[in-house]
C-alpha cells in the first residue's frame, strides 16, 4: 500500500514546488518593478539643504500640543 502512495506524494510535492516557484517569481517581479517605499527613505532635505523641523505628537493625548517634541 505504501508503494501505491508514492506517485501521489511525488505529484503533490512537484505541484508544491511549482506553486512555490511561481509565487517566488511573482513576488520577485513585483519587488523589482515597484518596491515598497518607506517614509524614512524619502529625502528629508529642503531646497537649501537643511533638514526641516519635525514635530512628534504621536503618543500625546489629543489637544496637548504644547508638549510636542520638536527636533531636527
Amino acid at each position: 500500500m505504501a508503494t501505491a502512495l508514492l506517485p501521489a506524494l511525488q505529484r503533490n510535492f512537484l505541484l508544491f514546488v511549482l506553486a512555490f516557484a511561481a509565487a517566488t517569481l511573482a513576488f520577485g517581479t513585483v519587488m523589482l518593478t515597484s518596491p515598497p517605499i518607506s517614509e524614512a527613505a524619502v529625502s528629508t532635505l529642503t531646497d537649501d539643504g537643511v533638514i526641516p523641523l519635525v514635530t512628534n505628537c504621536e503618543f500625546l493625548p489629543t489637544g496637548d500640543v504644547n508638549s510636542c517634541i520638536v527636533y531636527r
